[in-house]
């Protein structure tokens, strides 16, 4: 949490058992502000840039970051998420340039159940499915108008299984295989009408 420019001056507001202690950049702007009890962070933090935006607003119990918490950067949203115990739980929404481009979820601060994928107008373009932090199972690729592009499989967070790839008419357009991470078997290749038009040993 530390800023570039050093503090040269700090300030406290007390509300009952509470503490808000506030920190200042050099050039007076606030760079920090944390909400304590009995000395530790519980409650809101709010973590500026040195020009003054918020860059973090964090929420903490008995010094454990607990509770939803929003990240930024420029002044427009990067990550919003959830804190249980100090680690990720539940759904994170990640921006790009203030556009969403992902929603995610976590269990115990790793990956854990269906990651997906944005474009910048917001159409789904990828799925994908992750356990205990690792890429399992079916991982999907979309066109921008919905129809399916590719469909493959993971196994501890490796390719494994049968590649398809789709033509937007929804023809297949190949097909390969991978095994541990490891392209393997026959390669096909299909013209948009269907016809096979090329067969190789991976």
């Amino acid at each position: 949490m530390a800023n570039s420019a050093p503090a040269v001056n700090t300030s406290e507001e007390q509300n009952d058992t509470l503490v808000v202690h506030k920190t200042c950049n050099e050039m007076g702007v606030l760079i920090q502000s944390v909400t304590l009890k009995n000395g530790v962070p519980d409650g809101e933090t709010l973590i500026y840039d040195d020009g003054g935006q918020l860059t973090h607003r964090l929420m903490y119990e008995n010094g454990v970051l607990s509770g939803p918490a929003e990240f930024f950067f420029a002044g427009k949203p990067l990550m919003n998420t959830f804190f249980k115990n100090g680690l990720q739980e539940g759904e994170a929404v990640f921006f790009s340039n203030g556009i969403k481009v992902g929603v995610a979820y976590f269990k115990r601060g790793l990956f854990d159940g269906d990651f997906t994928s944005f474009d910048a107008a917001e159409n789904v373009v990828r799925i994908a499915k992750y356990v205990a932090g690792q890429q399992e199972g079916s991982c999907l690729l979309y066109y921008p108008d919905g129809t399916l592009m590719e469909e493959s499989f993971y196994k501890n967070n490796l390719p494994d299984g049968d590649t398809v790839r789709y033509f937007p008419n929804g023809n297949i357009m190949e097909t390969f295989s991978f095994q541990d991470g490891n392209p393997c078997g026959i390669r096909e290749k299909y013209d948009m009408n269907g016809n096979l038009i090329s067969k190789e040993v991976m």
